[in-house]
């Protein structure tokens, strides 16, 4: 049993496709669509230093606790 005090939550960033429409949740920013394979842009993408190759691109991913509302792409994606 555990008690409220020692739960730890934790936040998911929940996403819709802007081409199929399908919902995906996840712990950290996804990188594309589960139905249709769309890539995405990381959320700050513009506010951080591009990246030279696919392993550092990669690595511009945020988790959902690194995350604000106003990062969040309204209509698209909520951090829950």
């Amino acid at each position: 049993m555990t008690s409220l005090g020692t739960t730890k939550k934790t936040s998911k960033i929940i996403k819709k496709c802007h081409v199929c429409g399908h919902l995906m949740e996840s712990h950290s920013e996804i990188e594309k669509c589960g139905s249709c394979n769309k890539p995405f842009l990381p959320m700050n993408y513009f506010g951080k230093v591009h990246a030279k190759n696919s392993e550092e691109f990669k690595q511009l991913f945020s988790k959902a606790s690194e995350l604000h509302e106003e990062d969040m792409i309204k209509g698209l994606t909520v951090i829950w």
